[in-house]
């Protein structure tokens, strides 16, 4: 079943689940393990939902501002770090 993003966007709202950060390492080169291109800079989160409902690779200055970045997303969600 195919959903537009504002309906992924309210069901994250409403998600209650556990939702998990991992720190993603990238090489000199810019990529990450998988051979994924995302360029140097700030350090790179992988998101996701236990339930699969969203996931996403996010730029934050630290794993303090990754939470917050989530939190925008899934307000009422159990953020595990």
């Amino acid at each position: 079943m195919t959903m537009w993003p504002s309906e992924v966007a309210q069901l994250c709202k409403e998600y209650t689940g556990k939702v998990y950060i991992r720190r993603e390492r990238i090489n000199q080169g810019g990529y990450i393990r998988g051979g994924v291109y995302f360029g140097c800079g700030a350090p790179l989160y992988y998101v996701q939902d236990e339930d699969g409902l969203w996931d996403d690779y996010i730029r934050a200055s630290d794993r303090d501002d990754a939470v917050a970045i989530v939190r925008q997303r899934y307000p009422i969600a159990q953020i595990k770090r």
